[in-house]
């Protein structure tokens, strides 16, 4: 018989060696479990020509393959939504709409397609558009995104997402031009 001393170090042990280790690819693969997801953003924008930040709050929802909506209700109302390679702007506000095509838009493609590679749990394609930095434990994560395309390479310099677990709390995305932006999510406890 094992003492109970023994006993709880032996199903330490088995628990440790059977542990998932906490990288980028088990990011991934919890991600990739998620079929959509809906949460508060806080986004705060630094722009060089404002002489103070500006402050967005609204919603982000992401809905598998790749469907991704961005909906700006205050200091005006705006919903970005894009599906596929193509983005729909509509400012509720000034009561217009466009069709965008993420092709002609380098650095609204970049941040549209590091969100939505993050958020399906796809590395490959994330790898593919960007050189992937990750570090953290699963408590508090960190992945730095350097965009590979030197048209985007001129728009964005980094792309930092941190989190926990298999939830994003942060994006931020630092311009060449000086510009940057913080989202904070709000998961509202779920």
């Amino acid at each position: 018989m094992i003492s109970g001393a023994r006993s709880f170090l032996f199903l330490l042990f088995i628990c440790t060696a059977h542990a998932v280790p906490w990288n980028v690819q088990a990011l991934m693969q919890e991600l990739a479990q998620i079929p959509a997801s809906s949460t508060r953003f806080v986004e705060t924008r630094h722009l060089a020509i404002l002489t103070r930040p500006l402050e967005m709050k609204g919603t982000l929802s992401y809905e598998r393959p790749n469907r991704l909506s961005k909906h700006v209700e205050a200091p005006y109302d705006e919903l970005m939504t894009v599906h596929g390679d193509s983005a729909t702007l509509v400012n509720k506000t000034k009561g217009e709409q466009r069709v965008v095509s993420l092709r002609d838009q380098p650095a609204m493609a970049a941040l549209v397609e590091s969100v939505r590679a993050t958020l399906a749990g796809d590395l490959p394609q994330l790898e593919k558009h960007y050189r992937v930095k990750f570090s953290g434990a699963r408590e508090a994560w960190t992945m730095q995104l350097v965009p590979r395309a030197a048209q985007v390479k001129s728009y964005v310099d980094t792309i930092t997402l941190a989190g926990a677990g298999a939830r994003v709390t942060r994006i931020e995305t630092l311009e060449t031009s000086g510009d940057r932006s913080v989202m904070t999510i709000v998961h509202d406890g779920k």
